[in-house]
């Protein structure tokens, strides 16, 4: 069990796990002076020093069990902190969502620090493109915690969560092989045109993020009962339930990417992610085992950096698909990606054909053979037989005598040709 470390004690943040830091700082220190402290020391550390581990970012000496739990007017400082367009306030609302994040919910949300690094980079890079607040990057952690595969009950798919008529109407194709919802850049590209467009409509961002919850119809109506104003705080109690809790979270996750240190959280260690990628185009032509092979990749890694691949195969119709590969396999395809290649990859795939249709014809072979050598005899009832006594005497079931010899009921008759097979 996790040990919670309370460092507030009357209103004074005592961190006990270093004392040349209580030193510096004084124990009277105010939790505003205190917060503005630790807060510049990680993000000066941070420029500083690159982060190379776990212990490189536990900067405050915690124990590996330690929850850190700070006064609600230390995390309120904090999220003021924050250079933000959106605004980003500290309240009853959003206090249980930064519980969840920090102390409920600690492995998840050190999962998605680790994949905060690879997915934050492309999201950012989108979104400045687009002149939007790069803080709407924090939208994909509450819909899917950084999952490409996160798929809701409602069918709601991808990182972003679509629907798939609402992303078919921000250009994001859905087959049976190819979701395009599941395509990270397509769908971080076609969540941004949603954004912009509620954002013209609304002019605030947390109206524009509950829209993205409950959609435009739901705030449209909390705005009008709350008289025709503007603002989510206003309006927060007319909307369905979950989007009240919609725009909370997505505060509580923004301070959570921001003040994990603080609380004793970092980037999961375990996972297999490959940072530098690349990107290669395909068309229907390839055959993706062979090019994983080719590529010295399992088809099953191929697939996890391709979340968009349904059914292992390049889809017919789409003259060319872009696949994430790692950098290194991306210069190998660079290197052999010629009319060589194409020509040995498809031999390969003719050659593999072949044998299946060989191993096919053998299966077939060998089990019309097995049916062909399968000894049977006609035998006479006697007097005096019966199913059961019949069935003990070649010692096999009554179900299949009744089967092999049609027969409905339990009754046989003396004379009546009975088929025992085995």
């Amino acid at each position: 069990m996790n040990k919670i470390l309370t460092y507030l004690l009357t209103g004074t943040l005592i961190f006990t796990a270093s004392d040349a830091f209580s030193q510096l700082i004084g124990s009277s220190a105010d939790d505003e002076t205190l917060a503005l402290v630790d807060t510049n020391t990680i993000k000066l550390r941070n420029k500083l020093y690159p982060v190379v581990s776990q212990g490189d970012l536990n900067i405050y000496g915690f124990e590996d069990n330690d929850v850190p739990v700070y006064a609600d007017s230390v995390m309120a400082y904090r999220l003021s902190l924050l250079e933000s367009e959106i605004p980003l306030p500290f309240n009853e609302y959003v206090k249980p969502y930064i519980n969840l994040y920090t102390i409920r919910k600690r492995n998840l949300s050190s999962k998605i620090l680790a994949w905060s690094k690879y997915y934050f980079p492309m999201f950012e890079e989108a979104l400045d493109r687009a002149n939007m607040p790069l803080e709407l990057k924090y939208l994909a952690v509450i819909e899917s915690a950084l999952n490409p595969m996160a798929t809701s009950p409602v069918g709601a798919a991808g990182m972003w969560q679509f629907m798939a008529p609402t992303g078919r109407m921000y250009g994001l194709k859905t087959t049976s092989i190819y979701d395009e919802r599941r395509d990270v850049q397509k769908s971080t590209e076609a969540a941004i045109k949603y954004l912009r467009n509620s954002y013209r409509i609304y002019g605030d961002w947390l109206l524009v993020i509950a829209s993205y919850n409950c959609g435009p119809g739901n705030v449209n109506k909390a705005i009008r009962k709350a008289g025709g104003v503007k603002n989510f705080w206003a309006v927060q109690k007319y909307l369905p339930g979950e989007t009240r809790g919609y725009v909370p979270a997505f505060i509580a996750a923004a301070y959570m990417m921001n003040y994990a240190s603080e609380h004793n959280l970092y980037p999961a260690e375990n996972m297999n992610i490959e940072f530098h990628t690349d990107t290669i185009h395909v068309d229907a032509s390839y055959n993706l085992s062979l090019l994983a092979n080719s590529l010295e990749m399992t088809l099953e890694e191929l697939l996890a950096y391709n979340p968009a691949l349904r059914r292992s195969v390049v889809p017919f119709g789409i003259d060319k698909v872009t696949l994430t590969v790692p950098y290194n396999k991306a210069v190998k395809f660079a290197s052999i990606n010629d009319t060589s290649f194409k020509q040995n990859s498809n031999e390969q795939l003719l050659a593999m054909n072949r044998q299946i249709a060989i191993e096919k014809k053998q299966l077939a072979d060998n089990t019309s053979n097995k049916k062909k050598t399968t000894n049977s005899r006609t035998i006479t009832v006697k007097r005096g037989d019966s199913l059961g006594k019949l069935a003990n005497k070649f010692n096999v079931s009554e179900t299949d005598l009744k089967r092999w010899n049609k027969i409905k009921g339990n009754r046989i008759n003396s004379g009546q040709k009975l088929i025992i097979k085995g």
